[in-house]
């Protein structure tokens, strides 16, 4: 296959084969197809459209003029140009849907297990159909939509819409008006080998259970004029170390399936556990918040009859206050009419205290003139107490 360890490395995503780590069944049965199509490449100038890794691509270059691999894949087309490289075959990044080739450059045109990933697939047989040749010839394969084994894999998120024979041919034929259909199948097989004989020569079928319902995909091929498909079967074998694969693999997943369930048990004893814990801790934390409830309850309790208790020390102590306030308002009436009466003695006393004074002043001024009276008034002092209480200087 001319397959060329370049260093590129691809990880393989069950879409894209990548030789060395596809399984060997499944890139056989991506062989078969370019071996097939190679019957058709002498001295062509073929496409290969979707490319992916290019081993298809260099099974073509044996046999054709030119071969030019596409791919919409960077890392793909790099992978392709270090590992699978011939003098006559070129890689290029393209999309299917836009083919960047002249018209009628090529004689064959091959496309594998792509067309199920284009939505515009009306488009992409347009394009293939203009860059081919007036006597060109398309070879494509698609998977069967109605596979037996469809029921049992898994929804394809690459896969934009799978056809059924009917639908590949009526699409198919919109373009090219002779389309041949061809089917596909994988199934086991029992063989007798010489193995002192020559290795090409025919396999005699003996027995044949397969049916076109059966396929597994269809390959068509297509062109403008009707093209001559040999009946001889193309047939690619696997020995016995596929199923030796297939056993170890089988064992080895119901070894990992044993793992799994005894992960699984130890995972439940330690999720039981763990659970019994989380309840326990539950109902000790369940305990604590009813227990603080209680309490709370308690004090709620506590704090009413404290509240009660105090609003009737503040009900008594503002009933005194007022009382103290009543008190203060009397007083201060009985001080009003105390004063009152105080004020009115003290205006009395003036009044007797001025008519007084008149009196002594008369008696001062009359004293003088009487010789009996000043001797009486000015002996022992008594002169001097009058004045003195008058006021007045001796």
């Amino acid at each position: 296959m001319g397959f060329q360890n370049g260093g590129c490395d691809l990880p393989f995503t069950g879409e894209r084969v990548v030789p060395g780590k596809t399984p060997a069944l499944l890139v056989l049965e991506h062989i078969i197809r370019y071996r097939f199509a190679a019957r058709f490449a002498d001295g062509a100038r073929v496409l290969d459209a979707a490319c992916g890794t290019g081993y298809g691509s260099s099974i073509l270059a044996k046999k054709a003029k030119s071969v030019i691999g596409i791919d919409n894949s960077l890392e793909t087309i790099r992978y392709a140009r270090q590992n699978y490289s011939h003098r006559n075959l070129h890689y290029s990044i393209a999309d299917c849907r836009l083919l960047p080739f002249h018209a009628g450059g090529f004689d064959l045109a091959v496309m594998f297990e792509a067309i199920e990933h284009i939505a515009e697939q009306e488009q992409c047989l347009i394009e293939i159909r203009r860059i081919l040749d007036s006597k060109g010839i398309l070879i494509l394969s698609t998977p069967n939509a109605t596979r037996p084994m469809k029921a049992v894999e898994e929804h394809n998120p690459f896969h934009s819409k799978e056809l059924t024979d009917q639908e590949f041919l009526e699409l198919l034929r919109r373009h090219f008006p002779h389309a041949q259909l061809l089917y596909q199948h994988e199934f086991s097989a029992s063989a007798i080998q010489n193995t002192c004989g020559p290795t090409t020569e025919l396999a005699e079928v003996v027995e044949d259970s397969t049916n076109a319902a059966g396929a597994k995909y269809f390959i068509a091929v297509c062109g403008a004029q009707p093209t001559k498909v040999s009946l001889t079967r193309t047939l690619g074998v696997v020995g016995i170390d596929h199923q030796i694969e297939i056993v170890q693999e089988l064992r080895q997943s119901q070894n990992q399936i044993e793992a799994l369930k005894r992960q699984r048990d130890q995972n439940d004893r330690e999720y039981s556990q763990s659970l019994a814990m989380h309840q326990q801790d539950l109902q000790a934390k369940q305990e604590a918040i009813e227990a603080l409830l209680r309490q709370r309850e308690e004090n709620d309790r506590e704090f009413s009859q404290s509240l009660a208790m105090h609003k009737q020390e503040l009900d008594a102590k503002q009933e005194a206050v007022e009382a103290l306030l009543h008190q203060r308002e009397e007083n201060e009436r009985e001080y009003a009419k105390n004063l009152a009466a105080h004020a009115e003695v003290i205006s009395n006393l003036d009044r007797d205290l001025q008519a007084v004074r008149m009196e002594l002043k008369w008696l001062y001024r009359w004293m003088p003139t009487n010789q009996l009276a000043r001797k009486l008034f000015y002996g022992k002092n008594l002169r001097k107490r009058v004045l003195h209480a008058l006021g007045l200087k001796s």
